[in-house]
């Protein structure tokens, strides 16, 4: 799995995050699913289970408003809920890319259970 990105697009008007990675793998983050797994210590705390993650009712229609590089390594994102807390590794990205869990749809958006 190669986590260096090759291409980033942020399309606001969709909320969504695309990125092609150097392996040829392609993922697309939802505004929403991007808020919702959010790896900052205010969302995950410092040790597990200091606080309560921030749940999916809680992001579903928060939309990123601006995206920033930290270095070579990581994107930061402002949200429409005020938070913009998060650095987002692209290693942590590429771990949690929507098309390669079971519990999301292909962008991020949670699959209802039946």
């Amino acid at each position: 799995m190669d986590t260096t990105p090759t291409r980033i697009r942020l399309d606001l008007q969709t909320n969504r995050l695309a990125i092609e990675w150097g392996d040829g793998h392609a993922s697309e983050y939802d505004g929403g699913y991007l808020r919702w797994i959010c790896p900052c210590a205010t969302c995950r705390g410092h040790s597990p289970g200091e606080v309560e993650p921030p749940t999916w009712s809680m992001c579903e229609s928060v939309r990123v408003q601006h995206a920033a590089a930290v270095g070579a390594y990581a994107l930061r994102h402002d949200y429409s809920d005020w938070h913009d807390n998060g650095i987002y590794s692209f290693d942590w990205l590429r771990e949690r890319c929507p098309r390669d869990r079971e519990d999301v749809d292909d962008t991020g958006i949670p699959i209802p259970h039946e």
